[in-house]
């Protein structure tokens, strides 16, 4: 297993240069890309590109040597670069399934060429990762804004409401707080305290305009609850029962004294919840 940051680094630089080989190392490359399910996002020339745990995590590692390695367990290697990264930014990363890394993932498999396998995909966000990827998610966000704004084919007041919806403000706000009036896990009702939270992200209803102002999309909550929503520690079953990530400790939920077993869906909600649990690996 690999020591330090730097043999982390050192990796990284084996897999940098295989990706900008060719033959049979390229060829070698682009299956660890392929196959892999839980990756160190990094940032390079090109932007960013994603380091296979079961790779980076050997020392001294080469794609060549990799391939002939007999014994590459990945639930040993995860558990060692959490524990370098740890050591590294001096507080703990975790490992989790992350929609804009997901969608970054996918864009850099297509320039390589790569079908990637049908998998659950989790990442180790680093700061500076974080911050592109905060960087990359606006930029595509105001592009489809601007799409949006441009599209004739909807009424202006419509693609107004539609661009609010985004940030759960406008009419989706008002209808969302209309339709529950309260949180639905704490049962807190001061709106100033409540967040109108879509359910399908509002960048996954570009097809079908019309799922950005369902209040059905939505469940209220209090900004913590809706932060753990949005980033998938929480999902809910179609009957409303939580689901909580295995990548929340046992100690952040009992500070979040997360205790309450179910909500109360509608049959829409139930609908939409769907598409969260596939997004977010809770199925």
């Amino acid at each position: 297993m690999i020591e330090s940051y730097d043999d982390l680094l050192n990796n990284i630089e084996q897999l940098e240069q295989a990706r900008k080989s060719d033959g049979q190392v390229k060829a070698l490359y682009n299956s660890l890309i392929g196959l892999g399910s839980v990756f160190l996002p990094y940032l390079n020339d090109d932007g960013i590109a994603f380091a296979p745990s079961r790779f980076i995590g050997y020392r001294n590692n080469t794609v060549l040597g990799h391939s002939q390695l007999e014994d590459r367990d990945g639930r040993r290697t995860n558990v060692r670069v959490s524990e370098v990264l740890t050591e590294q930014y001096g507080f703990r990363i975790v490992n989790k399934v992350d929609d804009d890394a997901a969608y970054n993932y996918q864009v850099f498999c297509n320039k390589l060429s790569i079908d990637p396998r049908n998998s659950r995909k989790s990442f180790w966000l680093t700061p500076p990762v974080e911050e592109w990827l905060e960087a990359d998610a606006g930029n595509r966000i105001a592009a489809l804004e601007q799409e949006i704004s441009n599209d004739s084919l909807l009424p202006e007041t419509t693609r107004a409401a539609i661009v609010k919806a985004r940030v759960g403000q406008g009419l989706f706000r008002r209808l969302v707080l209309q339709l529950y009036g309260c949180c639905l896990v704490t049962n807190i009702e001061e709106p100033k305290l409540l967040v109108a939270s879509h359910i399908k992200p509002w960048k996954d209803c570009r097809k079908n305009p019309q799922e950005c102002l369902d209040p059905h999309n939505a469940l209220l909550l209090s900004p913590t609850w809706d932060r753990l929503f949005d980033q998938g520690f929480v999902s809910f079953s179609e009957n409303g029962e939580m689901l909580i990530s295995d990548n929340l400790t046992n100690d952040v939920q009992e500070a979040l004294n997360a205790n309450v077993t179910s909500i109360k869906l509608t049959e829409r909600q139930s609908s939409y919840m769907a598409f969260h649990r596939r997004l977010h690996g809770s199925e």
